[in-house]
């Protein structure tokens, strides 16, 4: 009878320990999940901002500075900056935004920053600095979290969807041409394109959700340039 009684308690305090061990994972799981979400919310809430200042320098016509590498180039060393050189979107300083992404099939709109730290992805996608600048030649990369609402749902971005990138003065229209998986470390995705091709744009996330371990891409071609002038592109009708 003692032996059975020992067994009955010991049995109790296993399932009593095994209690607690999921109670505290839950809680854990409850903490990490309100901090994920308290991310998502912020860069929610700082796409709203950028949406207005936007919308707000749209509306005041807001100059841009415009520049080509050779200009930069001439200014550094105290030249005079050729004439007649092709022209490029300055990057926005600070916390602006310096485009906008369209991705009509996962109804996305959402501003574009200038950097891919962390600190920047907060405040939504962000254009990576080093990659080449929206429609000239070479690969512009544009960095997002997996988070809804931004490239969550980048995975079903298929093999030639549209994708825009709005600037300040021209609608960039790309196609999807090529998806992947790739280690984090795998940075030849970000490479210029083959010589005589045209601009790229890849797309970077993690994989899988709620991961870090690799890279979702989505690298499209720039297949036409409007003026912001004219109609909107019918890829977004």
């Amino acid at each position: 009878m003692g032996t059975g009684r020992r067994g009955d308690r010991t049995t109790r305090l296993l399932l009593f320990a095994a209690v607690l061990l999921l109670a505290s994972g839950v809680t854990a799981g409850g903490v990490t999940a309100w901090s994920w979400w308290g991310r998502v919310r912020a860069v929610h809430a700082a796409q709203e901002r950028l949406a207005a200042e936007w919308a707000a320098a749209e509306w005041a016509g807001e100059p841009r500075r415009v520049t080509s590498d050779a200009t930069v180039a001439a200014e550094a060393a105290g030249r005079r900056p050729p004439a007649g050189m092709p022209v490029r979107p300055s990057r926005a300083a600070g916390d602006g935004p310096v485009a906008v992404l369209h991705v009509p099939t996962l109804r996305l709109k959402l501003f574009v920053v200038e950097g891919s730290g962390d600190d920047r992805l907060m405040l939504g996608p962000g254009h990576i600095t080093g990659t080449a600048t929206f429609g000239e030649t070479g690969n512009a990369g544009i960095a997002g979290h997996r988070y809804p609402g931004v490239f969550w749902d980048l995975d079903e971005l298929e093999v030639s969807a549209p994708v825009v990138v709005e600037t300040r003065d021209t609608w960039l229209v790309y196609r999807v041409v090529d998806g992947s998986v790739v280690q984090p470390e795998q940075s030849e995705v970000l490479a210029p394109p083959a010589p005589g091709a045209g601009p790229l744009l890849t797309l970077v996330t993690c994989e899988p959700k709620l991961s870090t371990s690799r890279r979702l891409i989505r690298q499209a071609t720039l297949v036409r340039r409007d003026p912001l002038t004219g109609p909107r592109p019918a890829e977004l009708n």
